[in-house]
């Protein structure tokens, strides 16, 4: 069930409409009560923490992980964040490989990438983009499709289930997914998806803080690329890991999956859906969102940098991105904050 007293477990939630998410998300009240007790047994036991509690920390970070996304746990592989993860792996892809990347996706990407030394090809956002993901794999080929989920600018939600149309007609393609904007935000069964691997971080859906995040390598993809565990592993410990930071993450997981999260999805589909219809009635998204069927629950308005200001004044808190201001919308969000920004736009676009 929903905890009744939800927001009362996120301090930020008391004295802001707190709409950026999709930026960094909040931390409940447990989560820092768990973080304090956790330093300052490491300030007490310092190495003997670290030979012992630390390993348990990263072994539960790898199991509410799981849990999470439906896969095993020897599938799971733990980062500092997503672009870590992603940066190691592609280590591991073999240089003549062309990538086919979507223009405007998350920066990070496209840079890794280009300095991996990868031929690549990059396809315009547009309302029927799966399609035309479709037609460029049918004109051009190329190993790797790397991509966000969601994209971060515009929110624009990839359909998932179209990936199994994809990869039944090229069944050899490395899909590869920035689940960041994803995880946590919307419902995923990696076992059942047609992604190969998915990287994302901890602190903006998941609500685990800074310095965590994670892989899911399905064992037909390392198989593919002649890879082992132990090699994905090697790669990820040239370098040390918080364990604050990855108990942080199993934490923070935990906490969510000890309420209904079908639920809370449910519950934030709705709001997003309601929102979504408010913002297409006030022309406030760019054309080719606009014409989509399903969207997340991030938003980039098209407002002026007065009306910014007049959502800041009244402490709704977002941020500027792309066309203009990114908000979203989480769980424990309600439509009365939602109401709430749509009319300081309405007063101060008058």
């Amino acid at each position: 069930m929903i905890p009744s007293d939800l927001k009362n477990k996120y301090p930020t939630l008391k004295d802001c409409t707190y709409l950026n998410t999709a930026y960094t998300g909040v931390v409940s009240s447990s989560l820092l009560e768990w973080r304090r007790a956790t330093d300052q047994n490491y300030a007490v036991q310092v190495d003997q923490f670290k030979s012992n509690q630390a390993v348990a920390l990263e072994t539960n970070a790898q199991l509410q992980v799981a849990r999470l996304m439906h896969t095993e746990v020897d599938q799971v592989f733990l980062a500092s964040s997503c672009s870590v993860g992603l940066q190691a792996f592609l280590f591991k892809i073999p240089k003549d490989y062309r990538f086919l990347l979507l223009k405007d996706d998350y920066p990070a990407i496209t840079q890794m990438v280009a300095d991996h030394q990868f031929d690549y090809t990059e396809i315009s956002l547009q309302n029927e983009v799966e399609v035309s993901v479709l037609a460029e794999l049918r004109k051009n080929k190329s190993e790797v499709f790397a991509f966000s989920a969601v994209q971060y600018n515009s929110g624009l939600l990839f359909d998932m289930e179209f990936l199994h149309t994809i990869k039944k007609e090229f069944p050899s393609l490395l899909i590869l997914v920035d689940g960041t904007q994803l995880i946590g935000a919307e419902p995923f069964d990696f076992d059942q998806s047609a992604v190969d691997g998915i990287f994302g971080s901890g602190y903006k859906w998941l609500l685990a803080s800074y310095g965590n995040g994670f892989m899911c390598l399905k064992k037909s993809l390392l198989s593919q690329l002649n890879i082992t565990k132990e090699d994905v592993l090697e790669l990820l410990d040239r370098g040390h890991k918080s364990p604050l930071a990855m108990g942080s993450l199993g934490f923070a997981i935990e906490e969510l999956l000890s309420y209904d999260i079908e639920a809370l999805f449910k519950k934030k589909k709705e709001l997003a859906v309601y929102f979504f219809e408010a913002l297409k009635k006030r022309n406030l998204l760019e054309g080719f969102i606009a014409d989509r069927k399903e969207h997340s629950s991030i938003f980039t308005l098209k407002i002026s940098n007065a009306v910014h200001d007049a959502l800041i004044k009244e402490n709704i808190r977002c941020v500027k991105r792309g066309v203009g201001v990114r908000v979203s919308v989480h769980f424990y969000n309600t439509r009365e904050e939602v109401d709430h920004l749509l009319n300081v736009i309405d007063q101060a676009t008058k």
